[in-house]
């Protein structure tokens, strides 16, 4: 009886180690490394690919008409961005500057995550996501 006691608790032990070790692990942090978070939702390269993609974006997730959001792009500007909260909070309070910003943040090779979280930002200023 203890043996088969003993081979229970070694076969339950296996199978929680196999378990643990196929579950991804994703850190709290914000990254875009992982597929599970989309980082290449619109594209910088023109300011109409970037109005495409916003709309194709919009479309697919069945968002609010970005119309308005897009008529106000700024095209040029000089920005100087040293965090992600720093992105987050201009596009917060000036959404017009969502492509410019793209573009500085890809040219001056910033991580991917501040782009992320600000597009997070630009959708919510045309949509109430509510997240």
């Amino acid at each position: 009886m203890r043996f088969l006691y003993k081979i229970k608790n070694v076969f339950f032990i296996l199978l929680t180690s196999i378990f643990l070790s196929s579950c991804s692990v994703i850190s709290e942090d914000l990254s875009c490394k992982f597929s599970e978070i989309d980082c290449y939702r619109f594209k910088y390269t023109s300011i109409d690919h970037f109005r495409d993609s916003v709309e194709d974006h919009s479309l697919k997730w069945s968002l609010s008409d970005p119309s308005n959001a897009l008529s106000g792009q700024i095209l040029s500007k000089d920005l100087s961005i040293n965090s992600l909260e720093g992105s987050e909070f201009l596009i917060e309070s000036n959404p017009e500057n969502m492509f410019v910003l793209g573009q500085y943040l890809i040219d001056n090779q910033k991580p991917r995550e501040w782009l992320f979280v600000s597009e997070q930002a630009f959708i919510r200023s045309f949509n109430n996501l509510g997240r």
